[in-house]
């Protein structure tokens, strides 16, 4: 088979962007093209350690995907995934479309780039904003419980309802440390509400007197009564512990964005947005995940909410901000997926957007996700993925998903069967016999001159024995065969770990794969899979 291949070039200008959906961007074989029609569908690579996914299908997909004059958010779990895009960018002439995002430039002030978007009426969105940095908080760290999950997350969001408005209101401006400082200033008991002291220092009664009072932004008043009904006879009269978890759950996820790196990148200035990649521009996460660690994680995934909050916004903008495709690449995806990705990417094809994830196993996401339900989410996630690339990998489960996912079909299975056989009988016999008789006999005679008689008797006795031996040998061959048909994997489970060639110098370089896309027959199969192969 043909090595996977680039098919067509949009234009020489860094910034011409294919168009149309029919648009060829890889040549998957002699008959048969990956169009961005394909793309926008959402493409998921599988691949064990060594597999040659990132090296192979991650390249040429890359590589179109630039090509193509996309703009795109890449987030990086390795530290070497930086240059390696920085690498793909220059090859393909797109070296000064990439904007770097955290370790070496750039900040983006989410809750001001909300604010100035949609007023008023985005801080809703802020909001979700910042369950989003506790849902990434909790996935960054996935041995914490889980335990009455929805209940917490509904108490947080409530408390985040009441506390970012009057922030608003009070100041025209909203941070994330005076989130923190506004719940930590809360009355914890209905006699400290009147306590003076309490009156005197808590940042918390103070705001919300000047949201009241002097408001730089005027709320409803029906929403002040709301906000201030809640901390005067709900949030005071909470039980302690149920009281101190919602503060203490919010405090630790957003307190590393009050101070370090996260603070820099993201509560500072705004120098890059997201609606950047709409025209061309390719934004790196410049914070690994295996340096930043958990600050990498919790950054990256919520950049990239903003990020596809936007795509799915665009077809609202004028054509020219929704005319070209972008693309969303996660290498190591278990880092970085969300229970907002199912969502996207059943949505998103309408907004030009091409989503490719690479990950090793399932068992990854499923580990990643947590909780009762993660395996039922990462299969609604990947089942909004069109097309699935299957390279090598020794992972059971992921192999035992991809023959299934591929299908069944009516396979003929042949049979053979060869035997012999020899024999070999002896046998002796003997026996005896015996006999005994009588006899008489008499006669008379008479004439003329004279009769006479005469007569006799004897008998007689006998008795003998006899014996033989026998033997004799028998030998003979046969053989059959046939064919039989059944219902069986169109791939069997056991030929993703045993036949797909990993790369390197054993392989002379080469990566081969399945590749598998939900509804298409190619032409060069007959099937909805195809055996491809890429030059690394």
């Amino acid at each position: 088979m043909p090595p996977v291949g680039g098919e067509a070039h949009t234009g020489t200008l860094p910034m011409a962007f294919a168009e149309s959906l029919e648009t060829r961007l890889l040549r998957l074989s002699e008959t048969d093209f990956f169009t961005l029609r394909d793309a926008v569908q959402g493409v998921h690579v599988f691949g064990g350690i060594g597999s040659g996914k990132t090296s192979g299908s991650g390249k040429a997909l890359a590589d179109a995907y630039l090509r193509a004059g996309m703009g795109g958010l890449v987030l990086c779990a390795k530290p070497d995934e930086v240059d390696r895009w920085l690498g793909y960018a220059k090859a393909n002439g797109r070296a000064n479309s990439v904007i770097l995002f955290g370790e070496r430039g750039g900040a983006f002030n989410f809750i001001t780039y909300e604010l100035a978007r949609q007023g008023i009426a985005g801080l809703g969105s802020v909001i979700e904003c910042v369950m989003r940095i506790l849902d990434a908080a909790r996935m960054a760290n996935p041995n914490a419980g889980r335990n009455s999950e929805s209940f917490w997350e509904d108490a947080v969001r409530q408390l985040l309802r009441n506390t970012i408005p009057p922030l608003y209101a009070a100041t025209g401006n909203v941070s994330l440390p005076d989130i923190v400082r506004f719940v930590a200033t809360a009355p914890v008991s209905p006699e400290q509400r009147t306590d003076k002291g309490w009156l005197e220092t808590s940042f918390m009664f103070q705001t919300l007197a000047n949201a009241v009072k002097q408001p730089r932004v005027a709320l409803p008043e029906r929403d002040m009564d709301m906000i201030g009904a809640y901390w005067r006879n709900e949030y005071s009269h909470l039980d302690n512990k149920t009281r101190s978890n919602m503060a203490i759950t919010l405090s630790t996820a957003l307190d590393r964005f009050t101070r370090g790196r996260l603070h820099h990148a993201f509560c500072t200035d705004t120098t890059l947005i997201p609606e950047m990649t709409f025209h061309g521009a390719i934004i790196i996460m410049d914070m690994s995940a295996l340096t930043w660690n958990e600050d990498g994680i919790i950054g990256q995934q919520l950049f990239k909410f903003m990020w596809q909050r936007a795509v799915l916004a665009r077809n609202a903008l004028d054509p020219k901000h929704r005319d070209r495709p972008v693309f969303c690449w996660a290498d190591e995806a278990q880092f970085f997926v969300n229970d907002a990705d199912a969502m996207f990417q059943s949505t998103c094809r309408s907004s030009k957007a091409c989503t490719v994830y690479l990950t090793q196993s399932l068992p990854t996401y499923y580990a990643r996700i947590g909780g009762d339900n993660a395996k039922h989410k990462a299969d609604m996630l990947l089942a909004n993925f069109v097309t699935k690339i299957f390279h090598n990998n020794a992972d059971p489960e992921t192999n035992k998903w991809a023959a299934e996912t591929i299908g069944r079909s009516l396979q003929q299975r042949h049979n053979y069967g060869e035997g012999q056989s020899r024999g070999r009988n002896t046998g002796v016999g003997d026996g005896e016999s015996t006999n005994w008789g009588t006899s008489f006999s008499s006669s008379y005679s008479t004439g003329k001159g004279g009769g006479s008689s005469s007569s006799g008797w004897g008998s007689s006795e006998g008795a003998g024995d006899n014996w033989s031996r026998n033997a004799g040998i028998n030998t003979g061959s046969s053989t059959n065969s046939g064919w039989s048909e059944t219902m069986d994997y169109e791939i069997e489970p056991a030929d993703f770990s045993r036949r797909l060639r990993t790369g390197g110098p054993a392989n002379r370089n080469n990566v081969t794969g399945v590749w598998f896309q939900a509804g298409r027959l190619f032409k060069g199969s007959r099937r909805n899979y195809l055996s491809v192969r890429f030059r690394q």
